[in-house]
């Protein structure tokens, strides 16, 4: 009897698609003890769909790696400039950095400067083009050379027998340092010059040591 009936139950099921949908358990009551037919489990990939749900899109893309190819950063450094013809040049400047080769970048800067030197002081400022290879590049660190030249405007002639719009070729090395996967520090020397290229009536010209360090953050 109980047998025809657990077959009784069961054929219902089948034949109704909310109860084989299986969204609650069946009690049936026999003459004997209560039989418990539960619903069909559900299905795992549904499951694991709906665990990983929270996670689709919430990661962010991945900073690309230092110096990989049509990455861009920039920079912010401080620059002395100086030799011992008692000129100080001080210099702040933002650059931004396109690698179109692998380890390779063109950095145009913009800077502000400031000159201490004999006779009258001289403010101004200028832009620059560089070139830089980093020629020994690790995953936290690297080492460049780099070369480049740039224009310079001041309110006074540089040097003080000089004249007020000038070239300043440059070149030198440096180096990065990784703080965190997107920041680093960076800091170099360089030979640097000002020179009006003859466009004056004089050109007493200005070689000095350029000394400079900064950050690199990626746009």
């Amino acid at each position: 009897m109980q047998i025809l009936a657990l077959a009784s139950m069961v054929a219902s099921m089948n034949a109704d698609p909310a109860m084989s949908a299986g969204t609650a358990p069946t009690a049936l009551t026999l003459d004997g003890p209560v039989i418990a037919l539960a619903p069909p489990a559900a299905s795992g990939a549904a499951s694991s769909a709906s665990a990983a749900a929270p996670n689709a899109g919430s990661g962010k893309a991945a900073a690309a790696a230092f110096g990989s190819k049509d990455s861009w950063r920039w920079q912010l450094t401080m620059s002395w400039m100086g030799n011992a013809n008692d000129i100080n040049q001080l210099e702040g400047e933002w650059s931004a950095s396109w690698f179109f080769m692998q380890n390779v970048s063109m950095d145009f800067g913009l800077s502000g400067d400031a000159f201490m030197q004999p006779g009258d002081n001289a403010g101004g400022g200028g832009a620059s083009l560089m070139f830089r290879w980093h020629f020994l590049a690790r995953e936290t660190w690297s080492v460049f050379a780099d070369a480049g030249c740039g224009m310079l405007f001041t309110n006074e002639p540089v040097p003080n027998d000089g004249g007020r719009v000038n070239f300043t070729p440059r070149a030198g090395m440096g180096g990065t340092y990784a703080l965190s996967d997107t920041v680093r520090l960076i800091g170099g020397v360089r030979w640097y010059h000002i020179s009006n290229a003859n466009s004056g009536e004089s050109n007493p010209g200005w070689d000095a040591l350029q000394v400079y360090g900064g950050v690199s953050l990626p746009f």
